[in-house]
Order: C-alpha cells, then structure tokens, then sequence
C-alpha cells in the first residue's frame, strides 16, 4: 500500500485527530493487521504525522519554571508521584512502537503528562500495574527519562503549575513525558530499553533534516524560560553514534558527545549530546567505549535544557522574537546488534 493510499484511507475515517484518540483507528488497525511489516507501520506513522499537522497549531508555547530548567539541564531522569488518570487498555503494535501509554498529574511536574512503558508487551508486570492504579486511583512513583517536545502539543500553550483538572484520554495534548520510564514503584523496566520487533524508526537522513532546521525562540523573565517551537516534529531515529569527546557520568545515566551518520556511514549531523539511562542495555553497551567507537542506535529527541540554561545565561545577541535553532538532544532507547 503507498503512502496516497494510506492518506485517502485516513481521510475517510471521519477526520479522527490526536484529540480525540492516541493514534487514528485506521492506522492502528493496519498496523495490527499487518503486524510484521515494518515498513507498513512506519508508513502509517509518517502518514499520521502528515494528517495530524493539519489540526495543530504551526507552533507552541512551552512555559517552565527556571529553577526547573536549571535543576533537570544535567539529569537523565526524574522521579515523580504520578496519578494515573487514564491508561491505555493494551500496548501499541510494534510496528507503532510497542509503547503503553498512560496519562496523568504530577506535582513535580505540574503539567499534563504521558508516561510510556517501552516494549510493553514484555513489560506485563508494569502494563498490569499502571492498570490497577488506573482503576483504583492509588498514586504510582514513575522514575524515567524527562523529555519536552513538541510532538503532541494541540493547545497552543503549556504552561508549568497552571491547575489541572483529571486528563480524560491516554494521550491528551502534552509537551512533556517520562518517556521511556524506568521504575514503576520497586519495579525496574530497565529491560524494556531494547529494540522493538517488527518496529522501523524513522530515517536518519529526513529525520535529522526536520531536527536540524526546526527553529523556536526562547526568552526569559524573572521565573519563566518561554520556548516558542515548531510543533509535529518527528519522534524516532537510527543511525550510527560515534563518540567524540568524554562520557559524563551524572547520578541516574549518563552523557556522551557524538556525531550522527546514517547507516550508509554519511554525516547528518557533527555533535549532539546522547543520552543515556542508568543500569540500561544502551547505557551498559557504551560505559567501555572511547573516542571514535560507533554504535548504530535507535532513540527520540528531547528539548536540551542545557543548551537552553547557557542561552539564558549569555547577554542577548538577538531580539527576543528572532528564530534560533531548537536545542535537542537524544536519549538512547535501543542498540542494534552488529
């Protein structure tokens, strides 16, 4: 099936947005049906992004907390109380990414949130108690990668410590995620931080292309850093990581500087800060290796607060309303196999 299919199909499927269900019926459908095609899924996926842009917003405004940009601008992780306010029944299909998808409230984060339970259908322990809680109303402690981006966001607006009423769907519009988590009370998921069967993630030469030219701006007042960026930015990539300076070892992961190549060994991009989670497989592969190792990679953007935490400290250089490159960086879900 090409893409122009895929499109007519969705088209007719009543206009179903991100709003109003976490992936579009037909694509999930097709996924499932066609569960080991890889390329299928990823054509849905592409096919999606396409569609859902129409009903977004071109871009949004994230507000967060300065002390909270300055606090998280070198963690991998975050550890938050988490009320569950709406669960996915069963994981996605592989070829979607396999994740389970569970909505909710934090008070450490104090914005809508989506936690994603990577490679959940091996994963029945946390699907099942993600479940329970979704039932019961009891609060979870969710450790996992932080990530902002702008992938879902619908509003327009996100604004940190705005009140929050209950979130009414699994994937209610949102800026910010614990994506993949890693512990789920005395729970470790760390195991689900391997490639996906059946699932292809995005290209690395259009995919870095989107990265590279998305642009925002970002200003900042007494307590807010504002990050005005292009929203229904891509979610995936693998390619080829190759060190190029020292590995930082932080409390709960580590980073570590490298260039991106395609699989064809062609340079998309010459330094990026990867980002890995304690005690995981891509974590364990890469603690021994040195300046100049490759690995080939799968992972997911996130904003780098880093980079946004140097922006603000430097004198202006621009007017507060002129374009800048976004600042991202990747966290590491999966290695690939030589």
């Amino acid at each position: 099936m090409t893409q122009k299919e895929l499109q007519i199909m969705l088209k007719s499927e009543n206009r179903i947005t991100w709003r109003t269900a976490p992936m579009p019926l037909s694509i999930w459908l097709l996924a499932a049906v066609l569960s080991s095609c890889a390329w299928i899924g990823r054509q849905a996926t592409i096919t999606y992004f396409a569609v859902d842009s129409k009903f977004k917003p071109k871009h949004v405004k994230i507000e967060v907390h300065t002390d909270f940009v300055e606090r998280f601008r070198n963690r991998v992780q975050i550890r938050a109380k988490f009320t569950v306010d709406k669960a996915m029944g069963s994981p996605l299909p592989n070829p979607i990414d396999g994740d389970l998808h569970f909505a909710g409230r934090s008070p450490q984060v104090a914005l809508p949130v989506v936690a994603e339970i990577a490679n959940a259908s091996k994963q029945k322990a946390a699907v099942d108690m993600v479940h329970a809680a979704d039932s019961s109303g009891r609060a979870l402690q969710i450790t996992g990668m932080w990530r902002i981006w702008p992938e879902h966001a619908s509003s327009g607006e996100e604004k940190q410590g705005k009140p929050l009423k209950p979130l009414d769907s699994d994937t209610p519009d949102h800026v910010f995620e614990i994506h993949p988590v890693t512990r789920i009370n005395h729970l470790s998921t760390v195991s689900s931080f391997t490639t996906v069967d059946g699932f292809k993630a995005g290209g690395a030469d259009r995919t870095f292309e989107i990265y590279q030219k998305a642009k925002c701006t970002i200003s900042v007042d007494s307590n807010t850093v504002k990050i005005v960026a292009e929203t229904g930015l891509y979610n995936d990539v693998e390619f080829i990581m190759e060190i190029s300076g020292p590995q930082s070892k932080v409390s709960d992961g580590r980073f570590v500087p490298a260039a991106a190549f395609n699989l064809d060994g062609k340079l998309m991009v010459d330094h990026l800060r990867m980002v890995f989670a304690e005690g995981t497989p891509p974590e364990i592969a890469v603690r021994r290796l040195k300046k100049g190792d490759r690995l080939q990679v799968y992972g997911i953007p996130r904003i780098d607060f880093s980079e946004v935490w140097r922006r603000i400290q430097e004198p202006p250089k621009r007017d507060k309303d002129d374009e800048e490159p976004l600042p991202y960086e990747i966290e590491i879900l999966g290695v690939y196999a030589k």
